[in-house]
């Protein structure tokens, strides 16, 4: 409420100042006469006055009977002081009304570090337990878009969208400018799922969508290995360590001998 009277009322002061020193200002300074003369003080002289107009003449009786008020057309210097102090007192009233609301303003602005969460975020700026069940589940799905019948490539674009639209339903945020996939980046990077498994499952989405080569069966079994990868670090927090005691591995993590992609095979498993 403070704040709205404050506002109405700045600019009705500086109006009024601004009144006040145009009216102090044009009377200081007197009639307009506007004259042109040259630089030696030789030209003309033109002023801006009206054609004389002849009046009839008054009764000598009319004239004489005006009472004669001695320095009626001048300003009293007393009134131009009270003029200018009133000036003066407008300006400084509107001034700190603005300083005022100035700090007023940045009083109410919350820290950075009070900042309400986010949905889908816990106050520590991770993805919350909520959020991480919709990400194991949007893994899961993209896990069984692998085991479908169709070619590789389709195959891998189909998991990767499955990441994108559970982390689109995580209700994280999203940026205006931000795509599809750096959104499930961004989620993916709040938890605690491997950031190279991440990034290498994007990489065959990018090379099963835009490449030049097609994508391979074993590229399809490198996904399935980098998604059990991420599907380790989505474990529920009281799950991933156990009291106590240390980290548990993966049973599922890929070792030396799961195929990567494009990695040529004999019958003992891929060369080194």
């Amino acid at each position: 409420m403070t704040t709205t009277r404050t506002g109405a009322a700045v600019p009705a002061a500086l109006a009024g100042g601004l009144v006040v020193l145009a009216v102090l200002g044009a009377a200081l300074a007197g009639p307009l006469d506007l004259r042109t003369v040259d630089r030696d003080g030789t030209g003309p002289d033109l002023r801006a006055t009206a054609p004389p107009v002849s009046q009839p003449p008054l009764p000598t009786s009319s004239v004489q009977g005006l009472p004669q008020v001695p320095g009626a057309t001048e300003i009293a210097p007393w009134i131009l002081v009270v003029v200018g102090l009133v000036a003066v007192g407008l300006l400084g009233a509107a001034l700190v009304a603005v300083l005022r609301r100035l700090v007023e303003s940045r009083g109410t602005t919350p820290p950075e570090d009070d900042r309400a969460p986010v949905a889908g975020e816990d106050p520590g700026g991770r993805v919350d337990d909520e959020a991480l069940a919709v990400l194991r589940e949007g893994v899961r799905a993209a896990s069984r878009e692998l085991d479908d019948d169709v070619p590789p490539g389709d195959a891998v674009v189909a998991a990767w969208v499955a990441v994108e639209r559970a982390a689109a339903a995580t209700g994280v945020e999203r940026d205006r400018a931000q795509t599809a996939t750096e959104l499930a980046l961004a989620v993916l990077g709040a938890t605690r799922a491997d950031p190279g498994a991440t990034r290498e499952l994007l990489g065959l989405y990018l090379a099963a969508r835009y490449g030049a080569e097609p994508v391979s069966v074993p590229d399809v079994a490198r996904a399935r290995a980098l998604l059990a990868v991420v599907a380790h670090g989505l474990a529920a927090r009281q799950d991933a360590r156990a009291p106590g005691g240390p980290d548990v591995a993966p049973p599922d993590v890929p070792r030396a001998d799961v195929p990567r992609a494009g990695a040529p095979r004999t019958d003992d498993g891929p060369l080194p």
